[in-house]
Order: structure tokens, then C-alpha cells, then sequence
């Protein structure tokens, strides 16, 4: 039967001839050929040709043509071929391979099978063996699957491989032209020539996209319609992006010499690769080489000698030389797939120097892909890109594609597919694995079980699993585990998992927990968050956490690593009961705890009332309850029985006050009480939890701390306290106590001043890393340069938050005759919030840039009458600043104005190191800055809710050539802006909107 096929582009023409060479061999092992790619029906197209080329001449007796089966089975390929002989559809299924194979034992025939996702069995169909040219008679079978199932060909046995790659960049862009029958140099149209340039990169070399949009396009001259098309399709293919970026440095960017992208396990950086391979086959030298875990210097070697079809003789010093000299003269791209540990490029003999030689022209460039970001910095990588999760729609075709749409779409499977899908989150890996187990589940319960098992993770007391995660994921994912450089650091990620699904957590919020389990030791006032931070990043690094929000201040993980993180935790599968944790799902406490064998358990975020039934708890030494609504009656219950407890998290609860159970706890080392608003009282007993190193009382209303208790415990390391609501003399004693302890670090405490700072004398020596000061109401004006007297503001005041005057119209920096010049040594951020009646903030006698040396975040919050920030210009290490609801401010920073009168100033250069400006709800806001103001390092400017800006800061003079993204509210806003024709061209590419 004759199909109707499109137009081919002439890459294919040619491998349209080698299929139809093969087909037509008389060579009797020459039977099978399989085909893949990425294009659906690109692919169908091809197959059409083959199938119109043999029924236009009498070569074969019968061709069959099998267009995409939406059941791989033996019985509806029977189906398919039977109807396409004229044959009845009776029978079973042995009875119809027998008629089959009867019709055919005699005859030439050539079957093709488009879009196989699965191993056939040719022989239980009735397809005769053997396949080939047999006694004159040929029996040939065509296969083609998608890229994804290129597998199946190996299953199958086939003899011939044939890939339909992408596009080369060159015929996509013919293959566009002709599509929108445009005559003449489409690419050089002055009206739409960049933007379909665009649009085909954005459709990234598919053939029947580029028709598709072609066809669409054709006859449209309006920008706003391409513009729309190039989004409609960069979202449809957001997958590709990487690659298109990857192509584009490979090909244009003379000092891009390596390029890294890297990921976790299984979220598609292969994929990409060998997308990159299609692309670049044939223009260049291109080299693949597989460099796995413990790869050495001479298996690289080796792969490379026999991509190049070169005879080595083992040594790395003479095959250095050998590959060095066949390439000294070549294009060259070098493909490194999942590479684990730096290897020298020079010494495996590739010549140097890497990237596009200025003479020659010659292109020498590294794409290496690493589950490891570290090993891009190891590397010498100038370009690093991330492979990003998928996005919904193209998590939900990925899942299809596995699981097959005779599946998906059978009753009451769809809607539970979709929430399978959710859970998720984008990782191809899982969705790949649990998309092939749930192939031919045509039973919802089925379905219903694999959704509770990926939102149980393994903490479920049963045997069974259905989706076989533990060995299709998180084995795989457990590379990147196992390969963490330490124990500790390993630790570190399991306990991620103790917070609930899609939680963002703090970075200081995880670093406590970390210091209260162990993981990292306190050292100095801040060694301990810095440490706590860099695990962090190595974990960000190894792709196992993310970070999260614009300024990175929180972390999560991926959903299918958090469960990988519990699977681990519970013994890898073995439901030990050592960890139990059921945080953020709601307040139901119908659930048993294995009492008897639980060291860690985690109930955080629950809102619960009640707590579920209790056993003695032999093992527990980590206890999180934090974020439910329990009072101290119910804890009371809880903890009668929990002596050999050593961490307690009670923080965000309904507690009244400090119980005498819990002063029982001797064992404990670490104790969060803190936003539990009516706990007023510390009891005398609290002195006996001698062991106790980190205590965390913040967000109290403490009022009462009697003597002797804070003295007594001699363990303390850091402790963080309010102590705005207590008496003059209960803070003094307080700080006269904690001075009395010879292991303390760290201090992080809240005042509340009057007219002098005699409350802060006593603490004058204390290690005070955070400090919030709250002015009282009736104070007018705050002396700021008072406190600098007082040795920790000069030397571990790392943060400082002053909050809450709202009589205060006057914060002063003046350093009188008599006082020596201080500065706040080491503080890194300071925050002004809630001083409604603040105007200005007055220097003399100093400035800024000798009081905050060091300050690298400032934010200035509901400071309603605050009329410029023009101080800040001039801080040396400022890297953000952030401005919100200061609704008097019509001009944020300027040189000229009534408080400049700090010396020498005015010369200096602006915002040296800012990266990062934010301006949001200043109603006022006319201009950012002054003209002469400027922004050398900026990175990111963010602007919301400003409806009377009108004016950025600047010229094309004045540019900030580092800028990367320029966020607004609406386009409204953008178009309000009187900008510069260039200026605008500059900025536009870097605009994003936060709504539409």
C-alpha cells in the first residue's frame, strides 16, 4: 500500500539510500535493520520512503508496512500484518503465526515496524527464519524506534545501525526556508531575519518542527508573531536549550577551550552529548570518550586511538605523542562523558592551546559531563551549563513515551498517571524507570500503589516494591553518594531528609542542626556556619541538594533523592527502623512508631495536637518535633521516658513554659525552644542539663532568668537568647554568667536600649555573633558609633539588626574629638527594618568606608521616611543591597546632598562590588541614582512595584557590562522607562518579568 510521504532534506536522502543498499543486498546475513532518533515523524517519514520505493518495483512479493503500534504485543503486530495480507483475523495466536509464516515462506517480503518500543519476538509473530537473502528469496525487516528505545535494535539482533541525527544548523535553516517558501536570503531579511534564525535554533534541528513552524510562518512579517513562536517553541523544546547553548560556544567563541556540563545521575547528561555528537558528526574531528569512575590516563587513551582508528602500544608518554601529532592539524571536539576526576589534557596528548587559534582558524574544543560541578573548577572549564530537571509537559511526554498511551489513556489511569508524574519533580531517571514498570498496568490499584510508595519513600513497613526504585533509581542516583569525599559529609545529606517534602530549608536552619548532631565542629564564632556552608556547596556540587531562592539562602532536595536519602537511612530497603520520619503531612496521628528501634524520628511541620501512642523508646537520641501545636502537657508525655535523648527540637510549638521532664534530660547537647511566644520563665532546674552545648531560645517572651542557671551549664558552646523583655539587671547577669563559661563560641542575642548602652557593658566581651538592637520608643536619635566601643562590635559582630524604633528619626555615625576611630571589624550584613519615622542616617568625623569595612549585605526594610541611602555608595565590599517599602524615597543614591560630609568621598568610586541591587514597593521612586553613579559590578537589578520610576542610571557610557538579569514586575513598568535606544537594546535581552 502506497503512503504519502513529505519532502526529505538531503541528510536524509542519504541515509535513505544506505537503508535501501542493505535492503536490497543479496548478503544472507544481512536481514535486520535498525533505525533511531529523536523525531517521531521524521522518523515515519523515512519509512514511508523505504515502503514507496519497494511497491513502485517488483523486488519483494509482499511489503508491510506496521505504522506505529500503540501496542507492541505479539498479537496486535499479528493483527497489523494479517490485515495488511487480506487475511481473516481468526484464530490464536499460534494458530495466525502459522498462517502467517505460510503466507510468507516463499514469498520476498519486507516488513517494517515503525515506533517499536519493546524486544519482538519475530518468530512467535510467524515471520520466517532465517532472515537475509535465503534461497533466492529475500527476507528483509526494518525497524524504528526513538532515540530512548534505541536498545531495542540490540535486543532484537539487528546487523545494520542506522541513526537519524538532528540537523546540522546549516540544513535546518534550508529546510525552514523552503517550508515558509520564502525566495531568496531568508537569514538576511532585515524585517524577520534574526528571528528566524532564532526560531530555527530554538527548534534545534527537528525536520518536521521546521516544516511544521515553517508552514506556519509563512507570509508573517510581524515581529510580535515570531516572537511569539520562538517562545512557543524554546518552551517546547526548553530540553534542548543546553544543547543549543553548547553548540553555539563549541562553533563561535575563540576562548572557550572546555566546556562542562554537569548534573545528577540520570537527569539527561548523556543525552545531551551525544545530541551535541549528531550535530558536530562530520564537520569536524569529533571523539567520544566514556570516562567512568576510576577511569584512567591510558583507558582515555585507548578509547581515543580507536576512535581514530590508530594502532597504540601501551605506553602514555609514545600515545601521547601519537594522538598529539594526528590532530595538530585537525578541527577537533572532544567528548568526555561522565567524567569523575581530572584528567590532564595535555599529557593524554591533546594539542594545546585549547579553543580557536586566531591564525588558523583551527577549532580544538572539550564538552566534558560530570555528575560533579567541583570537577568543572578541577578541569579548567570556562563555561559551565547545568542540565535543568524537565518541565511538566516534558516530564509528562517523557513518562508517556515509557509507558505507552494505550496505558496512559485506559479508564481511571490518566489523572493517577498525572500525579504520579508530579511526584517526580522532573528527574528523567525516575520517570524513565518508573515509567517502564508501570507499562501494561492497566489496574488503577496498581497505579495507587506506586503513588503511595514514591510519597512513603521506603519508611513503610512492607516487602514489596512495585516500582523496583531501590534498583533502577536510587542506585543509580547513589553514585553521587557514594562517592562523597566523607562520612560526615554524607551524614550531612541523610539528615536533609528529616524536613518535609519540597521544604526549603534555611541554610542556618540546617547548619544548627548539623552543629547539635556533631557533623561540624564549632571552632570560632563563625568557623562553624562556614564550614556548615561549605558542605553545602559540596553537596550542591555533587547535584544531591539544590540551592533555592534568588539569593541562594535555602536549600532543598529533589523529591526522588530525598526518598533515596530515607531508602538509605532505613538500611537501603531493609526497613531497619532507625530513622522514622513523617514530617509535613498533616496533623492525622493515626500511625505507629517503631518505638522499640528508632534512633532518629521526625515530626516536624505536622500541626498536630495529639502525639501517636507511645512505647519505650530504647534507642531515640534525636527527637524533631518542631512546627506542631503541642503544649508542654503533651510534651510532658513524650519525654517522661526519653532520658538517653541528645538532640530536641521543640521550636515553633504551643509550649507555655519549660517543664520539669525536660529539665530531666540530662543527655542533651542541643535544646531549640525558640517561637514559642509564651514561654516567660527559664526554671531554676534548666541548670541541670549540664551536657547541653547549643540552646536556642529566640522568639520568646523570656522575662525571668534566675541567678545560677546559665552558670551552671559549663558545656555551652552557643546560645542564642532575647533578652528584650527581661530587666536591666536580669541581662546583666545573664552576660555576667555566660562570661563565666570557658567553652562558649558563639552568642546570639536581642536588646533593648534606652538612652545609653550601659545594658551591652556586661556583654562587652562576650563572642556576640548576631546582635539585634531595638531602640525604645521615645528615643529620637540613635548613636550608632557608641556601640564600637564595646570589643565584640570591633572583632564578632558578624550580623546587626536594628528594629522597631518607631519615634526614631536619626541614626548617627559621628565620632566625637575624643573617641579613638573604630570599626565594625568583621560585620557582614546589617539590617534596618520597621523605623518608621528614620529620615536620615548622619556620618562625622568618620565614613563608611572605614566603619563597615568589611559589610557585604545591606537591607533597609519599612524605613517609610527615609529619604536616600546615598552612604551605601561607598561601602568597599557591598554585594547586595536590598530596598524595600521606602515610600519617601524619590532619589535612592545620589553624591550631592545635606549628609555628605564624610571626607574624600566624593572622588571615590561607586558600588565598586555590588552585584546585586534590589528596589521594591517605593512608591516615590523616581531615579535610581544620579547620573555620575556607578554600577561597575552589577549582576542583577531588580525592580517591583516602583510606579514612578522612569529613570535607570544610565548612558551607554555607564553600561554594567556584568549585568546578567534585569527583573521587572510588568511590561508596564519596562515600557515606562525613558532610556536611550542603545541602552534599551542592552537591557532587553537581559529582561525578565515576574508576571505577565
Amino acid at each position: 500500500m502506497l503512503v504519502d510521504p513529505a519532502p526529505m532534506p538531503q541528510s536524509r536522502e542519504v541515509i535513505l539510500e544506505d537503508a535501501l543498499r542493505f535492503i536490497m543486498s543479496n548478503d544472507p546475513n544481512e536481514g535486520k535493520i535498525g533505525m533511531w532518533g529523536p523525531d517521531k515523524d521524521d522518523n515515519t517519514n523515512l519509512l514511508k520512503h523505504i515502503n514507496n520505493s519497494f511497491l513502485e518495483q517488483s523486488l519483494f512479493d509482499f511489503v508491510i508496512f506496521v505504522p506505529s503500534p500503540s501496542d507492541c504485543s505479539v498479537t496486535n503486530i499479528q493483527s497489523e500484518i494479517i490485515s495488511r495480507l487480506g487475511m481473516k483475523q481468526d484464530g490464536n495466536e499460534a494458530t495466525r503465526a502459522t498462517r502467517i509464516h505460510g503466507q510468507l515462506e516463499n514469498k520476498n517480503f519486507l516488513l517494517i515496524v515503525d515506533d517499536l518500543r519493546q524486544n519482538l519476538d519475530l518468530r512467535a509473530v510467524g515471520i520466517p527464519y532465517p532472515l537475509g537473502f535465503v534461497g533466492e528469496k529475500k527476507r528483509k525487516v526494518v525497524i524504528m524506534s526513538l532515540s530512548g528505545y534505541r536498545s531495542v535494535g540490540n535486543l532484537m539482533g539487528v546487523n545494520k545501525y542506522i541513526e537519524l541525527a538532528i540537523l546540522q544548523e546549516e540544513e535546518a535553516r534550508e529546510l525552514f526556508r523552503q517550508s515558509i517558501n520564502y525566495q531568496g536570503d531568508l537569514y538576511s531579511d532585515p524585517r524577520i531575519g534574526t528571528h528566524a534564525t532564532d526560531l530555527v535554533r530554538a527548534i534545534n534541528g527537528l525536520p518536521s518542527e521546521l516544516v511544521r513552524y515553517g508552514k506556519s510562518m509563512h507570509g508573517i512579517m510581524d515581529a510580535s508573531s515570531w516572537k511569539v513562536a520562538i517562545d512557543d517553541a524554546a518552551s517546547k523544546f526548553s530540553r534542548l536549550r543546553s544543547i543549543e547553548d553548547t553548540l553555539r560556544l563549541i562553533e563561535d567563541d575563540p576562548t572557550l577551550g572546555v566546556i562542562g556540563i554537569w548534573g545528577p545521575g540520570g537527569v539527561g547528561k548523556t543525552h545531551l552529548l551525544k545530541k551535541i555528537l549528531g550535530f558536530f558528526r562530520g564537520r569536524m574531528t569529533v571523539i567520544w570518550v566514556t570516562a567512568s569512575k576510576e577511569c584512567s590516563m591510558l583507558e582515555v587513551q585507548t578509547q581515543i586511538l580507536d576512535e581514530l582508528k590508530l594502532e597504540g602500544d601501551g605506553n602514555v608518554g609514545t600515545q601521547s605523542s601519537m594522538i598529539r601529532g594526528f590532530l595538530e592539524n585537525k578541527n577537533l571536539l572532544l567528548l568526555l562523558d561522565d567524567l569523575w576526576e581530572r584528567i590532564d589534557l595535555e599529557a593524554v596528548g591533546l594539542p594545546l592551546p585549547l579553543g580557536i587559534e586566531p591564525l588558523s582558524k583551527l577549532k580544538r574544543k572539550v564538552v566534558l559531563t560530570t555528575r560533579f560541578r567541583s570537577i568543572c573548577g578541577g578541569m579548567e572549564v570556562k563555561k559551565q551549563i547545568k542540565v535543568p530537571y524537565l518541565q511538566e509537559n516534558e516530564a509528562w511526554e517523557l513518562f508517556r513515551e515509557k509507558v505507552g498511551d494505550q496505558t496512559l489513556f485506559s479508564p481511571g489511569i490518566e489523572d493517577r498517571a498525572r500525579i504520579l508524574v508530579t511526584e517526580m519533580k522532573g528527574l528523567p531517571l525516575a520517570l524513565v524507570t518508573v515509567g517502564r514498570a508501570m507499562y501494561e498496568k492497566f489496574c488503577p490499584d496498581q497505579w495507587d500503589s506506586a503513588i503511595q510508595h514514591m510519597k512513603n519513600s521506603c519508611c513503610i513497613d512492607t516487602n514489596e516494591d512495585p516500582l523496583e526504585m531501590e534498583k533502577e533509581v536510587f542506585r543509580t542516583i547513589m553514585f553521587s553518594y557514594d562517592s562523597l569525599k566523607s562520612e560526615r559529609l554524607k551524614n550531612c545529606f541523610l539528615t536533609c531528609a528529616l524536613w518535609p517534602e519540597d521544604r526549603e530549608i534555611h541554610r542556618e536552619e540546617l547548619a544548627r542542626c548539623w552543629i547539635g548532631l556533631g557533623l561540624v565542629d564549632v571552632g570560632d564564632i563563625q568557623s562553624p556556619y562556614t564550614k556548615a556552608y561549605s558542605l553545602m556547596g559540596d553537596l550542591i556540587g555533587a547535584c544531591l541538594l539544590e540551592g533555592v531562592g534568588k539569593s541562594n539562602h535555602h536549600v532543598k532536595l529533589h523529591d526522588v533523592i530525598r526518598d533515596m536519602s530515607l531508602w538509605i537511612s532505613c538500611g537501603c530497603g531493609e526497613n531497619n527502623g532507625n530513622w522514622f520520619v513523617r514530617a509535613g503531612v498533616g496533623p492525622d496521628e493515626n500511625f505507629g512508631i517503631p518505638w522499640s528501634s528508632a534512633e532518629c524520628i521526625s515530626l516536624m511541620f505536622n500541626r498536630m495536637k495529639k502525639f501517636p501512642f507511645i512505647r519505650d523508646p530504647l534507642k531515640l537520641r534525636v527527637l524533631f518535633l518542631r512546627g506542631n501545636m503541642w503544649d508542654e502537657t503533651i510534651i510532658d508525655g513524650v519525654l517522661v521516658n526519653c532520658s538517653k535523648l541528645t538532640y530536641l527540637d521543640l521550636s515553633r510549638n504551643r509550649l507555655k513554659g519549660i517543664s520539669e521532664s525536660l529539665c530531666r534530660l540530662t543527655e542533651l547537647k542541643h535544646l531549640d525552644l525558640s517561637d514559642n511566644r509564651k514561654i516567660e520563665e527559664v526554671p531554676h532546674n534548666f541548670g541541670n542539663l549540664i551536657k547541653l552545648k547549643f540552646l536556642y531560645l529566640q522568639g520568646n517572651d523570656i522575662e525571668i532568668i534566675p541567678n545560677e542557671v546559665i552558670s551552671r551549664l559549663e558545656a555551652l558552646e552557643i546560645i542564642h537568647v532575647d533578652l528584650i523583655l527581661v530587666s536591666d539587671c536580669i541581662r546583666s547577669n545573664v552576660y555576667r554568667e555566660l562570661a563565666t563559661l570557658n567553652h562558649l563560641k558563639v552568642v546570639n542575642t536581642s536588646v533593648g536600649l534606652s538612652d545609653t548602652w550601659t545594658s551591652l557593658h556586661d556583654a562587652a566581651d562576650l563572642p556576640i555573633r548576631s546582635l539585634i538592637l531595638a531602640p525604645s520608643a521615645e528615643k529620637k536619635e540613635f548613636h550608632l558609633y557608641d556601640i564600637l566601643s564595646l570589643d565584640f562590635a570591633q572583632t564578632t559582630l558578624y550580623e546587626l539588626y536594628i528594629e522597631g524604633g518607631q519615634d526614631l528619626t536619626d541614626i548617627t555615625l559621628i565620632r566625637r574629638p575624643e573617641q579613638q576611630p573604630y570599626s565594625f571589624g568583621v560585620l557582614n550584613k546589617l539590617t534596618m527594618r520597621r523605623l518608621a519615622a528614620l529620615t536620615t542616617v548622619k556620618w562625622m568625623g568618620t565614613s563608611p568606608t572605614y566603619v563597615f569595612p568589611r559589610l557585604t549585605c545591606l537591607k533597609v526594610s519599612r524605613c517609610t521616611k527615609l529619604e536616600n541611602l546615598s552612604w551605601a555608595m561607598y561601602l568597599p565590599c557591598l554585594e547586595k543591597l536590598n530596598v524595600r517599602v521606602c515610600n519617601s524615597m524619590r532619589k535612592a543614591f545620589t553624591r550631592y546632598h545635606v549628609d555628605n560630609v564624610w571626607s574624600g568621598q566624593e572622588s571615590s568610586q561607586t558600588f565598586p562590588c555590588l552585584k546585586h541591587l534590589c528596589l521594591e514597593y517605593c512608591k516615590r521612586l523616581v531615579t535610581i541614582a544620579d547620573p555620575d553613579v556607578a554600577f561597575p559590578s552589577l549582576e542583577v537589578l531588580e525592580i517591583g512595584v516602583c510606579p514612578e520610576l522612569k529613570k535607570l542610571p544610565f548612558d551607554m557610557s555607564s553600561l554594567p557590562q556584568s549585568l546578567k538579569v534585569l527583573r521587572m514586575d510588568y511590561t508596564r513598568s519596562w515600557r515606562r522607562l525613558e532610556l536611550e535606544e542603545d541602552v534599551r537594546s542592552f537591557l532587553q535581552p537581559r529582561l525578565q518579568y515576574r508576571y505577565r
